[in-house]
């Protein structure tokens, strides 16, 4: 297992463990594969689907998410196909 793999794996974990229980690895693996978080989003709860739906609506929070280091490295892993392609 190469270096780019162990920290796609740790992303993983971490994504797996701050979720609370809500997402589940074949579910997270599921949505890297087809590049679609649609099946995550529906794990969430009421509360946190409007959480989201608030940042994602409001430029300033939406950017200052967006960088973050930990955003970038799940957009790195999402845009990249989960391990396809690097």
């Amino acid at each position: 297992m190469n270096n780019n793999e162990i920290d796609k794996q740790k992303l993983m974990d971490a994504v797996l463990s701050s979720s609370g229980g809500k997402i589940d690895k074949q579910s997270l693996a599921g949505a890297i594969q087809s590049k679609n978080a649609d099946a995550l989003i529906k794990n969430l709860s009421p509360a946190d689907r409007e959480k989201l739906n608030k940042v994602m609506s409001d430029r300033k929070s939406m950017e200052a998410l967006l960088n973050s280091p930990q955003a970038k490295a799940l957009l790195k892993t999402f845009l990249k196909g989960g391990g396809k392609n690097g």
